[in-house]
């Protein structure tokens, strides 16, 4: 990352080469340190003197750009080894990415072998502004020095970011395929560089779960905000014939808990990206408390802003009732004191306008200050004359309202700058689009807010440890029953509804008359996980006769729709009256660990699709959270004048799932406990039906993270 000297092998006079743009950036960029083209042939690239081979060179060399095809690579890294240098740059595609996996296992195993650290392969390289070092494979644009840093798994993204002269940086990291060092490495080492605010990142994919949260920890606690960017976030769909838990648990929503967990801030898009990017690296504090205080000239531009925001989530704050008598007193008469507040009554007074930001910025409940307006590049000269004088009132209060003010334009497509150089000139952040900027506002009050309340993990440490006998059961490969799946929760203390399993009617008739009427009848075969959909299920059974006769129909069904199952019997149990039906279960999600969701349940599962999820384990505070985000709260206080159910018992339930997960997560694929009936207050759950489905392999994922 700060190389005193480097090496281009493959160095080449000729400019279509990337042996000669990498010379050609090292030198133009400013790079302070000697460079070493490195060509068998060639006297000079660029007028610097070329030598034969590493061998060649007089003195030590920190790190080498490798611009040479794939096929090249290996040896040269051999002998970039032999020369003693530890550091590479390795550009070629043709690796991993392209089907060479032979070939990046063969690369992976050099580095192990000699210690050397490699940037990509299949990568544009890395860029240290303040140092001027450019090991950069495409052009380089004029790049300001400042104090954001880039890590992005893709190479034309590092371009584009690059390129938007917004954003002034302190590192450029196009990190490739990550053969040797990976985000993880790179985000710890700005967690700890002092030229370092924010950092941002372009993610395919995070290979060390916990390598990545323990540095994302170290950039907070050096009070530096981490900006992520996942693409790929589309549901998997793990396990999805079998298991509705394993449908339900996208792999968007378990990144999106990961990063929250960790303090990370997620973006969707690029647009958001950079706008997130651009407001951070100009905050000089986070909000301190509060909401968001929206400024405007326009009162039908405040509505489509109330109605954006509430699409993120975005809480405006309730003006005091101080500031609201001040606004008030110094408004015409026909103007509302609100938030949003439209000051067009008075845009052309200057002195009022001012008085007005001033007051509508010290209210307690502002955390922070938006000024909206639209300053697009093609104002006239008359309307960039008046907009310029609304901007100068909003930066000449600013500095004084000691909270963070942020300015953004309702329409992308460019700024005009003689409207917004006081604002710049103030440090006020000036954002781009209405959507992208109040996503960008709703990341950073969503991550202050964070940190005022989540000052520690929400996972709790682990208890116990994994009993021998089920893991030695998962482990076996074979499906899993749901009478089998029941007892492995009762054995962790999950409650479970009375049921015998029956292999003949007369004892389905005997159990029914022990348990008491009515009852449930089950197909119970490991090789059917949804009874229901081929008749494998009897509800509401009240009579011996109706006993025999679902005993005999049951088999039918299934033997008709399923003519291959093993069949155990039929499971009869105590049918459960009453209740809110609701699923909750496990999804494994390497490599980030064991999800627990929990949702609407039932046979409408899937087509309602009212669920969420968090990583485990986690405590009881974020297991009402959770259930928090689905319907369940307004059914489970008691919907039209139905009983309170027994929420403290599902809650009861989450956490013990969560570390079920944690303990077992290697050897789980997905776990379904659907319906669970959550009965009156004080009275618990039930879990009514349940499937545990193992991993088809037991041997853990290498990053694994819990």
């Amino acid at each position: 990352m700060r190389p005193r000297s480097v090496a281009v092998v493959g160095a080449s006079p000729r400019p279509e080469s990337f042996g000669f743009k990498a010379v050609r950036n090292l030198a133009d960029f400013g790079f302070k340190g000697p460079i070493y083209p490195i060509h068998p042939s060639a006297d000079e690239v660029l007028g610097i003197r070329c030598h034969k081979s590493l061998a060649g060179v007089p003195e030590p060399v920190d790190c080498a750009v490798i611009a040479l095809p794939a096929d090249k690579v290996l040896a040269a890294l051999a002998d970039c080894a032999a020369a003693g240098v530890r550091a590479a740059v390795v550009y070629a595609s043709g690796f991993a990415e392209a089907g060479g996996h032979d070939r990046q296992l063969a690369l992976q195993k050099l580095c192990e072998d000699t210690g050397m650290r490699v940037c990509g392969p299949n990568c544009i390289g890395i860029v240290n502004v303040r140092a001027r070092t450019g090991m950069y494979a495409a052009p380089l644009p004029p790049t300001p020095e400042g104090e954001l840093a880039i890590i992005c798994q893709s190479g034309s993204v590092c371009i584009l970011l690059n390129s938007v002269a917004r954003l002034r940086f302190s590192y450029l990291v196009s990190s490739g395929n990550e053969v040797s060092v990976d985000i993880a490495d790179y985000l710890d080492f700005f967690a700890q560089d002092e030229h370092t605010k924010v950092i941002g990142c372009y993610v395919e994919s995070i290979r060390q779960p916990r390598r990545f949260a323990e540095a994302a920890a170290a950039a907070r606690q050096a009070g530096k905000q981490v900006v992520v960017l996942k693409v790929g976030r589309s549901e998997r769909g793990r396990a999805a014939v079998a298991s509705h838990t394993g449908s339900l648990a996208g792999s968007e929503a378990v990144y999106a808990d990961f990063f929250r967990r960790h303090g990370v801030i997620a973006v969707e898009d690029v647009d958001e990206l950079i706008e997130t990017l651009v407001l951070l690296t100009n905050l000089t504090s986070m909000p301190a408390r509060g909401r968001v205080g929206f400024l405007n000239v326009s009162g039908g531009e405040n509505s489509l802003i109330c109605d954006v925001a509430e699409r993120f989530g975005l809480a405006l704050a309730d003006l005091d009732g101080t500031t609201v008598d001040r606004l008030t007193a110094r408004l015409p008469a026909f103007a509302a004191a609100q938030n949003p507040l439209d000051l067009g009554s008075v845009m052309f007074d200057p002195q009022a306008y001012r008085e007005c930001v001033e007051i509508f910025g010290s209210d307690p409940n502002i955390g922070m200050l938006a000024f909206a307006h639209d300053y697009p590049i093609g104002l006239s000269q008359g309307s960039a004359a008046i907009y310029r004088t609304v901007a100068d009132g909003v930066a000449s209060v600013a500095p004084s309202l000691g909270k963070p003010v942020v300015a953004f334009s309702g329409a992308s497509g460019g700024i005009h700058p003689g409207v917004t150089a006081p604002l710049e000139a103030a440090g006020v952040a000036v954002l781009h689009g209405l959507r992208p900027s109040l996503a960008a506002i709703s990341r950073v009050m969503d991550y202050a807010a964070h940190l005022r309340n989540h000052s520690q993990s929400d996972a709790q440490p682990l208890t116990g440890s994994p009993d021998p006998k089920w893991l030695r059961r998962m482990q076996s490969g074979e499906p899993f029953s749901e009478r089998e799946s029941k007892q492995f929760l009762a054995s962790h203390g999950v409650p479970q509804t009375a049921e015998v399993l029956a292999t003949t009617a007369g004892e389905a008739i005997a159990v029914a008359e022990k348990l008491g009427y009515p009852v449930v009848l089950k197909i119970e075969s490991p090789d059917v996980p949804h009874k229901s959909d081929v008749g494998g299920v009897k509800l509401d059974v009240g009579t011996a006769a109706a006993v025999a006769s679902g005993f005999d129909e049951i088999l039918s069904n299934v033997g008709r729709h399923v003519p291959d199952a093993r069949i155990n019997g039929i499971l009869v149990e105590k049918m459960v009256v009453g209740g809110i039906e609701v699923i909750a279960g496990l999804s494994r999600q390497a490599p980030l660990g064991t999800a627990v969701l929990v949702g609407s349940g039932g046979v409408l599962t899937e087509l309602i699709r009212d669920s969420a999820l968090a990583l485990a384990p986690f405590d009881r505070e974020r297991a009402a959270a959770l259930v928090g985000q689905t319907r369940l709260p307004a059914r489970l206080r008691g919907y039209r004048g139905a009983p309170a159910a027994d929420a403290d018992a599902l809650l009861d339930l989450l956490v013990l799932l969560s570390h079920i997960g944690s303990l077992y997560g290697d050897h789980i694929e997905s776990l379904d406990l659907n319906p669970i009936a959550v009965l009156e207050r004080g009275q618990g759950i039930q879990v009514l039906d349940a499937l545990l489905i193992p991993v088809v392999t037991s041997k853990p994922d290498s990053g694994h993270y819990s």
